[in-house]
């Protein structure tokens, strides 16, 4: 894994680039200056062999005498100790004269032989190896009658020259660095004061804000540009404090939403329950009374019986059996009267009243699951409660109701068509430290974008047929929060959902 390049900072890269801009411009110079020191030092070496030329050129056509343009040379060597050596030769190359005699007579090699133009003077650097120090060579035309007959060279010693420039180079060279480091110290400590250190005491601001610190008013009086993002970012962190306030209203106000709504859905669940007591006790109870009413004819036919004296045994035996059985039937159903009474009264405060206790849980389950017989009863699906019968549980026994409440519910309004057939299944595991509940139904199941949110508040597929989006959402918080729980959904579409709760073990406190 590569590691992430260190990018270079901003005062860093101006003043790299002011000092990149720097250096160009003096190397631009040094090479103008250079250039135009070479141009005048080669113009004054044009000046010095001109007025030798001139001479040589003279002497030769007035006298045609070689030895008149010798004593020239010997002159001017005399006068002139810079200059190394003098020839002068025709066209084909032959030495005619020479400040070395004996190289009189001698025919240069063709490369060598250099015939300039009238009125052109060459000037060329010959290398410092052949002399051991620097030198020029100086050709000039060789004139007869206005005729180019031949040159005259002069070697000439260009120490004094050569050593101005490169004095002159360096002296340029170290004022250009003196410059570009003064320059860049002076950007430097600039840049800090006027840019580098606003933007770190603004940085220093953001991170303050960031971490929900109080933040003093910040001014600058650097430049303009500097004080405009400052006064900018006052009125960002004012405006966030308004943004915070009006947020944290908005927030209190979902709260105090929310709660209200899980109140209705608490209140719905209780009306789901009374509407399961009336349900249920009807049945025991018109049983009873049905009973008892069949009871009441027979001791009203046995009374007249007895009253005209021809009871028989028989008869008293048949009464004593009709009176025993009737008995027994209400009996048995005003038993199960106050059974489905005190289950569904110990739902209702459950669902009521956030208290821990121990109990039963498959028969819990299956209390809950009665309670809610005539929202079932309105479809065409049959409710499966199955596992473990010896696990006791302790926990918030209301949350339970109310997840079961909302898992079934949900899978009502969702999960099938109307006239839909179909199986809901509530199964208990025990596990060493904890108690698996797995609920699930076969019905449409859900998207993966809906599965996604299932969890979310105010998610709903059924905005417009009046679903809120919490019943799963606090299925979520109750589980979590209240049973330090944990749920999972799974679900295909067209294949029915899971939801798999664990539900950690707790030991009941003594005393």
């Amino acid at each position: 894994m590569s590691l992430p390049r260190k990018r270079m900072s901003l005062q860093k890269r101006i003043v790299f680039l002011i000092t990149s801009v720097t250096v160009v411009m003096i190397s631009t110079m040094m090479v103008f200056d250079t250039m135009s020191l070479n141009r005048s030092i080669k113009e004054a070496y044009v000046s010095q062999i001109s007025g030798m030329t001139i001479a040589i050129n003279g002497r030769y056509e007035e006298s045609r005498s070689i030895s008149d343009v010798q004593q020239i040379f010997d002159y001017i060597e005399y006068k002139n100790d810079r200059v190394i050596e003098m020839k002068l030769y025709n066209k084909e190359g032959t030495i005619l004269a020479a400040s070395n005699r004996s190289e009189v007579g001698r025919k240069l090699p063709a490369s060598s032989v250099v015939i300039p133009n009238q009125d052109q003077t060459i000037v060329d650097r010959l290398p410092i190896e052949e002399n051991d120090r620097p030198v020029v060579r100086l050709t000039a035309p060789l004139q007869e009658d206005g005729l180019v007959v031949g040159a005259v060279e002069v070697i000439f010693d260009s120490s004094e020259e050569t050593a101005l420039l490169e004095k002159r180079t360096k002296l340029i060279l170290i004022v250009g660095i003196s410059i570009a480091v003064i320059l860049s110290v002076l950007l430097w400590l600039i840049l800090r004061r006027i840019v580098i250190r606003p933007l770190s005491r603004l940085r220093e601001a953001a991170v303050i804000v960031k971490q929900g610190g109080e933040l003093p008013k910040l001014q600058f009086r650097t430049s303009p540009e500097i004080a405009e993002v400052s006064e900018a970012f006052n009125d960002m962190v004012n405006n966030l404090d308004e943004r915070y306030m009006e947020l944290q209203q908005a927030l209190h106000t979902l709260q105090i939403t929310q709660d209200q709504l899980v109140q209705s859905e608490k209140m719905g669940a209780l009306g789901n329950l009374v509407a399961g007591v009336s349900h249920e006790i009807n049945t025991p109870i018109g049983i009873g009374v049905t009973a008892v009413t069949y009871l009441d004819q027979k001791t009203k036919d046995f009374r007249s019986l007895y009253a005209t004296g021809k009871m028989k045994k028989s008869d008293l035996e048949q009464f004593l059996t009709v009176l025993e059985e009737t008995n027994a039937m209400i009996q048995s159903n005003l038993e199960r009267a106050s059974s489905l009474v005190r289950s569904f009264k110990q739902i209702s405060v459950d669902q009521s009243v956030e208290v821990k206790r121990t109990f039963h849980l498959l028969e819990y389950l299956e209390g809950i699951i009665a309670s809610l017989k005539p929202s079932l009863k309105k479809s065409r699906l049959r409710v499966e409660v199955y596992g473990d019968s010896h696990v006791n549980l302790y926990t918030y026994p209301g949350a339970l109701s109310q997840i079961i409440t909302n898992l079934v519910m949900n899978s009502l309004n969702h999960a099938y068509a109307p006239e839909e057939e179909g199986t809901l299944s509530v199964r208990v595991s025990e596990e060493a430290d904890h108690i698996q509940l797995a609920y699930s139904d076969d019905g449409k199941g859900m998207t993966q974008a809906v599965l996604d949110q299932i969890f979310d508040p105010f998610f709903t597929t059924s905005r417009g047929k009046g679903g809120t989006g919490l019943g799963m959402n606090i299925v979520y918080n109750l589980v979590t929060q209240s049973l330090n729980g944990t749920i999972q959904c799974f679900s295909t579409l067209g294949q029915g959902s899971l939801f798999m709760i664990t539900i950690p073990k707790e030991e009941e406190s003594e005393g």
